[in-house]
């Protein structure tokens, strides 16, 4: 039934993010508001940085689309589970800073006329204190570190998903844009055949790669919605680099590097059969 599912779903959730959640939740309206949001705003960096700790272990066991969506999930997860508390996770953190205190104490042992009693700014002991310690303070926003999280581990999903779509793809735009037109006459990278290989490979194993992308999706993002906001940007990123191709190949002479009009077309071809892929996945599974 419905509170089944959604014990199933809540024991999804990674271990630290259910014990804080767990924990806040129980507090809430026991402790006063200013000793909660001191205790949320700890809890969520803590948190946050167990999730990083995690995605980094997942990586190296399962590789960085599987890190990436992990990430993604239980940051979204926090955020959405903290809103109903509606607190400002903000406060200013205050430390004593002694590192000029070794300067302040050799000037103190060296003044022979120090004056240990005085009662006046001249006191030998008061000068140590205000020269050789000193109060530092850093504001910390723990809201706005974990939307910027969340904003990276999106960003690294896209980028790795596009390369893994389309990485040849992506390697040859940049060597593109590292290039000059004299240049690119005779650069292997543009030859025409490799070209064609290279947009021909890319095409034939899209709907694969882009399938299975879809299926590890599935396994962390339940919300088709959520899952069509990160696959927009992705096929957006293919196809503004294939757009550069089919550029550069338009305008490039006949007779140089093996280009003619004859090959030209057939990898005008392949480059929108590539951007049709791109689009399709963009639209997700039906």
């Amino acid at each position: 039934d419905a509170i089944q599912k959604q014990m199933q779903i809540y024991e999804s959730w990674f271990p630290p993010i259910r014990s804080v959640l767990k924990i806040l939740s129980k507090i809430f309206r026991v402790v006063e508001p200013r000793v909660f949001e001191d205790i949320a705003l700890q809890s969520v960096q803590s948190c946050t940085r167990s999730l990083q700790d995690g995605a980094a272990y997942i990586q190296k066991r399962s590789g960085t689309i599987h890190s990436d969506l992990f990430l993604v999930k239980h940051l979204l997860i926090l955020r959405e589970q903290l809103s109903p508390f509606d607190i400002d996770l903000r406060a200013v953190e205050r430390q004593l800073d002694f590192s000029d205190a070794g300067k302040a104490v050799s000037r103190f042992l060296a003044n022979r006329n120090r004056r240990l009693f005085s009662m006046s700014t001249e006191n030998a002991l008061v000068t140590l204190l205000r020269e050789g310690v000193s109060i530092n303070e850093e504001s910390v926003d723990s809201k706005r570190d974990l939307e910027e999280a969340l904003r990276t581990a999106c960003n690294n999903f896209i980028d790795h998903s596009s390369n893994s779509l389309a990485g040849e793809v992506m390697d040859l735009v940049s060597k593109l844009n590292g290039a000059t037109p004299e240049s690119l006459k005779k650069a292997p990278f543009f030859n025409a055949a490799k070209v064609k290989e290279l947009l021909a490979k890319t095409a034939e194993n899209f709907e694969t790669k882009a399938a299975d992308i879809s299926t590890q999706m599935s396994l962390y993002l339940d919300n088709p919605a959520t899952q069509s906001i990160l696959l927009k940007p992705i096929a957006k990123k293919i196809t503004k680099a294939l757009d550069e191709i089919r550029k550069a190949v338009c305008d490039f002479p006949d007779g140089e590097n093996g280009w003619d009009g004859s090959i030209r077309s057939e990898v005008l071809l392949l480059v929108d059969e590539c951007d049709k892929a791109a689009k399709k996945a963009a639209r997700g599974p039906r």
